[in-house]
């Protein structure tokens, strides 16, 4: 060791030098200053939550709003148009479809990034979206003109409208996309619409205020609600005939099916609660108040969960799928009615 110069630390914490240390390499230095910057900024970048997301339309509030659901907690506001109503999600869940009744358009905004895309002018009171299952068409239910209008996807533009009935309130497609069934509330039919010639090729019958409409997993049946006679219809959406019906008290409005077909939502508007119906037996087996006018219903992808806009509350109501027990109510930006949830 004579006559080596061993490194020290200064006063100052400046190192000499040392043969044995390792050499600090200088943009590892600058990574770390960088690093420390940002954490004690506060603008260190945060990870993506690997929780779900649940989109709530307010209608007052003009805009779509972002729910963590590991924090239940408001993460983005996005304007939309007056009248914000419903939420649909493309097949990849890659794109959200707002409908405004107050602007009679559909705001597409990428789910992703959460940037706007596009505003489309349809007609009417634009009430729901459908989407079809390869996500190239969007068909737009225009309340207030009794009509729908088909939307090209990928250019963001209107091509074509068409009349089906009084109060076209919501579709579905069906698996293979090649039909849509259009649930026209005030007319209490359904029009069954190709989608390749965009014409009706049969009218079945409906319900009158008919808000929701549901296929089983296996498309064997509709579950459609019925609000103006309190009743859940279950029909063959092949002959349109219905099967069976169930007692649902106190304006059922919103409706959502449990991942695996055994249970279903349905909240009751006028009775301020929600109600669990066992699909096996069609029977209500559980109901809970929730709050003042609970509207439209999402559920997790895992079925755990249940998601209840409580319009007049201005509030999203988080209950468990299983009970129907209250976890908690999270604060919205007004008049809030459509509700989706997204992984």
């Amino acid at each position: 060791m004579c006559g080596d110069k061993i490194k020290t630390m200064n006063p100052i914490g400046k190192t000499l030098n040392d043969p044995f240390r390792p050499r600090r390499q200088p943009w590892i230095m600058v990574a770390v200053s960088i690093f420390t910057f940002l954490f004690l900024s506060g603008t260190l970048p945060v990870s993506e939550s690997t929780a779900g997301e649940v989109w709530v339309a307010n209608m007052k509030g003009a805009n779509v709003q972002i729910i963590d659901t590991g924090s239940n907690k408001v993460v983005k506001t996005i304007p939309t148009g007056a009248g914000a109503h419903n939420v649909t999600f493309s097949p990849d869940g890659k794109l959200a479809f707002i409908a405004n009744l107050g602007t009679n358009s559909i705001t597409i905004i990428d789910a992703v990034s959460k940037k706007k895309l596009a505003d489309i002018v349809t007609d009417t009171k634009a009430h729901d979206v459908a989407v079809s299952p390869d996500g190239k068409i969007a068909i737009a239910c225009n309340v207030g003109a009794g009509n729908i209008t088909f939307i090209d996807v990928a250019s963001k533009k209107a091509i074509h409208t068409m009349p089906t009935g009084k109060k076209a309130i919501t579709a579905v497609f069906s698996p293979d996309g090649q039909t849509v069934y259009v649930v026209n509330a005030g007319a209490a039919n359904i029009s069954v619409v190709d989608t390749k010639s965009r014409k009706i090729t049969r009218t079945l019958s409906g319900a009158k205020g008919a808000m929701a409409i549901k296929p089983t997993n296996d498309w064997g049946l509709f579950w459609l609600t019925a609000p103006a006679d309190n009743k859940l219809l279950l029909m063959n959406p092949r002959t349109g005939s219905v099967e069976a019906s169930i007692d649902v008290p106190g304006e059922p409005h919103g409706l959502a099916l449990s991942p695996d077909g055994k249970r279903a939502y349905v909240g009751q508007r006028s009775l301020n609660q929600i109600s669990m119906i066992d699909t096996a037996s069609r029977k209500i087996v559980k109901t809970t108040p929730l709050g003042q006018r609970p509207d439209m219903i999402a559920i997790s992808s895992d079925g755990k969960t249940v998601y209840v806009a409580i319009r007049d509350e201005n509030k999203l109501a988080v209950v468990s799928a299983a009970d129907l027990s209250l976890t908690t109510k999270v604060s919205t930006g007004g008049e809030t009615h459509g509700v989706a949830y997204r992984d």
